[in-house]
């Protein structure tokens, strides 16, 4: 699968370095170019490394890393969005100063951007999960169980991620809508909460799972 990767911070460069090794031709994409070449070197050949344009139109699935910001901010042309999955995973900063976090924004990330790029077809997944847990070889994940939680209105894109987040050793749970963000927006503060304030570390985690009804 083609995939490009709009922003190369924490989590366009963990995951995809990760896709790259599960056999995806990634394409990194970012306003330092540096960074992008960074990127594509520590995920190795064949993966690329430009414009954030070069990596939106590249990809058949876009992982949009910038928060809050609207393609039409980013991109030349916004248009090259259309028709393609684009995975959110963005989530508010956590305040180390004070140990509180900013509140999810109401509309959610998920759901400014699908406003902001309406023929995209956006899926919220992979914000509960930190970037620290997603550097993990899957054998090393599976046996967990994490959740990768998927909010959408295109059922049909739903399943592509899943199979992406399922090949690098995580779970995808169904989660409803677009608007169901919302909901695993609070999950996030509940886990960052655990990992900043109780004590528990950067790979603290959460898995959805269900009790057999007769052991």
């Amino acid at each position: 699968m083609k995939i490009g990767i709009i922003g190369t911070g924490n989590m366009g460069r963990t995951l995809g370095v990760r896709w790259a090794g599960a056999g995806h031709d990634v394409w990194f994409g970012a306003r330092d170019l540096a960074k992008a070449r960074a990127a594509a070197q520590l995920a190795g050949a064949p993966a690329r490394a430009g414009s954030l344009d070069e990596a939106a139109a590249f990809g058949e699935v876009i992982l949009y890393t910038v928060r809050g910001v609207a393609p039409a901010q980013l991109l030349r042309d916004p248009r090259q969005l259309d028709g393609k999955i684009v995975i959110d995973c963005n989530n508010t900063d956590y305040q180390p100063a004070t140990g509180e976090f900013d509140p999810p924004p109401v509309p959610s990330y998920a759901e400014q951007l699908a406003s902001a790029a309406p023929a995209a077809r956006v899926v919220q997944a992979f914000s509960t999960v930190p970037h620290r847990v997603l550097e993990l070889p899957r054998a090393q994940l599976a046996p967990r169980r994490i959740s990768v939680f998927l909010c959408s209105d295109d059922d049909a894109a739903k399943p592509t991620v899943a199979r992406l987040a399922e090949e690098l050793g995580f779970v995808a749970v169904d989660s409803g809508t677009l608007r169901r963000a919302r909901f695993v927006d609070g999950l996030v503060d509940f886990i960052r909460f655990q990992i900043a304030t109780m004590g528990r570390g950067p790979f603290t985690t959460i898995s959805l799972d269900g009790v057999p009804e007769h052991a």
